[in-house]
C-alpha cells in the first residue's frame, strides 16, 4: 500500500508521480492503469501496486516506447506464458526504431548545415536566406 496504508486518490497520486491527473485518466481510458477501489464519495482510489505500473510506464517512456507499445509489455508482464524472447524482441525493434531515426537525425543536421552555410548572415536582408527560402518550399534563386 501507499503510505500509512492509505489508498491515493488522482490528484495525491498525479503528485507523487510528477503526472497530472489527466494523464492519469488517460492511462486509464488506454486500460494502462485502473482505479483500485471507489471512496463512498466516488473518488478514484489507487494502491501502490499502480504506483509500480506507473513506475514501469515512466521507465518505458523514457526508452521512447509508446503507449500502445507499452500496453503490450505489461500484458507481457502479467503472462504466465510470456519469455524474455518476447521482450528481446520487442527491445529490438525499438532499437531498429531508434537507428532509423538516428539517421534521419543525421540527414536534418546535414541538410541544416549546408543551408547555414549558404545564407548570408550578417545584416542582410531575411529574404535572401536561404533556410526561410528551404523551410517555404521556394526555389534558391541564382
Amino acid at each position: 500500500m501507499t503510505d500509512d496504508n492509505k489508498p491515493l486518490t488522482i490528484g495525491k497520486l498525479a503528485e507523487r508521480m510528477g503526472l497530472s491527473p489527466d494523464t492519469l485518466r488517460y492511462y486509464e481510458k488506454m486500460k494502462l492503469i485502473k482505479a483500485d477501489s471507489r471512496s463512498r464519495a466516488g473518488y478514484r482510489l489507487y494502491t501502490e501496486q499502480t504506483i509500480s505500473v506507473l513506475r514501469f510506464i515512466k521507465g518505458a517512456k523514457a526508452l521512447d516506447f509508446s503507449l500502445v507499445e507499452i500496453q503490450k509489455l505489461l500484458a507481457l508482464t502479467s503472462s504466465d506464458k510470456a519469455t524474455c524472447a518476447q521482450i528481446i524482441d520487442k527491445t529490438e525493434a525499438k532499437i531498429a526504431e531508434a537507428e532509423t531515426q538516428i539517421l534521419e537525425l543525421k540527414e536534418i543536421r546535414k541538410a541544416l548545415k549546408a543551408l547555414v552555410k549558404q545564407c548570408p548572415g550578417g545584416n542582410a536582408p531575411v529574404d535572401m536566406c536561404p533556410i526561410l527560402e528551404h523551410i517555404q518550399g521556394k526555389r534558391r534563386r541564382k
